[in-house]
């Protein structure tokens, strides 16, 4: 099995319904040969009956294809709040969020998500608050740092939760 082949094929067949239910792929992972997972989403958030027409849509192109082993299991789901975002979309609906970026080059950056278009994000650094003592001692607090990354520059990025 091609796993690119099977990605794309998905992608393809999902395309029309994506649209007409004005929601979007976000990844589609294939593991241990038989395990295909398929995370959708929408800028309001994705229903269970969402997901299940996807399956369903995805299991009739899959089933008989010869691409897949016949013993196959197919999850669609969303993305979830630990998996990291992928796609500009994603991004752009969690403006004012606060991300945690991990850069290809090592560079990691929490911060608040300002802006996201289709290249790239913009993000202002979260600063550690500066203890009382350095305060009375007249330590000033630096402004905080505004980051531009590009997409591809991301290895990593995922929201920060706090409870």
């Amino acid at each position: 099995m091609d796993q690119e082949i099977v990605k794309q094929k998905i992608a393809e067949w999902l395309q029309p319904l994506l649209e007409e239910k004005n929601l979007f792929l976000v990844d589609v992972r294939i593991s241990m040969g038989r395990k295909i997972e398929v995370f959708a989403d929408s800028d309001t958030g994705i229903t269970i009956e969402e997901c299940a027409l996807i399956s369903r849509l995805v299991e009739s192109h899959l089933d008989g294809s010869g691409l897949v082993p016949d013993n196959y299991i197919l999850d669609s789901s969303s993305p979830g709040m630990t998996n990291g975002l992928k796609v500009p979309r994603q991004y752009k609906k969690r403006i004012g969020r606060v991300l945690e970026v991990d850069k290809n080059d090592g560079t990691h950056i929490d911060g608040t998500l300002l802006e996201a278009n289709d290249e790239q994000i913009k993000l202002q650094e979260i600063k550690a608050e500066i203890k009382k003592k350095d305060k009375k001692k007249g330590v000033k607090e630096e402004e905080p740092k505004e980051y531009v990354v590009k997409y591809n520059d991301i290895k990593k990025a995922v929201l920060q939760f706090k409870f």
